[in-house]
């Protein structure tokens, strides 16, 4: 959205401008929690009662909006004009301008923020994934193939992925299946991703750390070798990132030893099982079996989804060692990596 004509906007009608953004935010949180109760929603946009009942009333008289005993719904008539109120509501509240701001000091070609902090609503997570879910739609095509890791914000990703018509794709972990709760695992949100987009899917049985010995000797196994392949080729990999000190503290495969080394040499993220520092060298590689960053074709897109303040520095620490096609983020974690920045 043009930042000019918001800027006159504010200028010439400032009240008008700020009814404008509620409706637009209502609308938008509305399409996320639909149907929810007008205390709910307040609660969520921390606004007094009083003014999403107002809101309300003047959106259902547009035709916006349904009201029932379960609550607020969007109508029909809304999703002509909800992409351009969430546009709206972004560039209002600075986020268009933060996006922008990224893009051009990281190595990222499209930066996308949700509103709020995953590290104080647990609602931003799934934002976060709903965003990240519609534009990876966009990135793939018929005979493409993705790479996906595990974490709760590729799962987040995983749950929000919709797809009108089947697309046939081949859907493959990016690491080992071993390591951290199954709902979580790359294996499991590999087959949830290629059922809901209508594709197919193959699975690494494997644990995620092993010594090099056995590795190699996995790596001679037919289902594994066809799943490596098939990681080499891939078109788009989805993935997470970790703040280096809580990835670290939950694996049990790390000594304390190795541990307290990497946070000395400022260890900050965690992404594909490697840690990188906060410039992005690459302090300790991973040792598991999965995705090889050095050998992906050179029109491999990567797309990193993470949101909370707390991953501000992991984030950056990632995205400066591998150029990304795209980063799904939140609002906390963009302005805590812009803070970071100006340093």
């Amino acid at each position: 959205m043009d930042t000019g004509f918001i800027t006159l906007m504010r200028k010439l009608a400032p009240d008008l401008t700020e009814e404008m953004t509620r409706r637009a935010l209502i609308l938008e949180r509305i399409s996320v929690l639909q149907p929810v109760g007008r205390r709910q929603l307040a609660a969520r946009l921390n606004l007094p009662e009083r003014e999403i009942r107002n809101t309300a009333v003047l959106l259902k008289e547009l035709g916006y909006l349904d009201l029932d005993a379960s609550g607020m719904s969007l109508s029909r008539k809304a999703e002509e004009v909800l992409d351009s109120a969430r546009e709206f509501s972004k560039a209002m509240n600075g986020l268009t301008e933060i996006e922008n701001r990224l893009s051009e000091l990281l190595p990222v070609d499209r930066v996308l923020i949700a509103p709020g902090d995953a590290d104080d609503d647990s609602q931003v997570l799934s934002d976060v994934g709903r965003i990240c879910a519609a534009r990876l739609r966009t990135l793939l095509q018929n005979g493409n193939t993705l790479a996906v890791t595990g974490g709760s914000t590729v799962a987040a990703v995983a749950r929000n992925i919709q797809s009108a018509t089947p697309l046939n794709v081949m859907v493959v972990p990016a690491r080992g299946g071993i390591g951290r709760s199954v709902e979580l695992q790359a294996n499991t949100l590999a087959e949830e991703i290629a059922g809901r987009l209508g594709g197919h899917y193959r699975l690494i049985h494997l644990p995620d750390h092993m010594d090099a010995a056995a590795r190699q000797e996995m790596l001679k196994m037919p289902e594994v070798q066809e799943a490596m392949e098939l990681l080499e080729r891939a078109d788009v990999i989805l993935h997470g990132i970790g703040v280096a000190a809580e990835t670290m503290r939950n694996n049990r495969n790390m000594s304390r030893a190795l541990q307290a080394e990497l946070l000395q040499k400022g260890a900050e993220g965690e992404s594909f099982g490697a840690y990188y520092d906060r410039n992005g060298k690459c302090l300790m590689e991973s040792s598991s079996v999965g995705v090889d960053l050095a050998r992906l074709k050179r029109t491999c897109r990567m797309v990193a989804a993470a949101a909370g303040s707390s991953k501000a520095g992991a984030i950056l620490s990632v995205l400066r060692n591998t150029p990304h096609a795209m980063l799904v983020t939140d609002q906390g974690a963009a302005e805590g990596m812009l803070r970071i920045l100006s340093e």
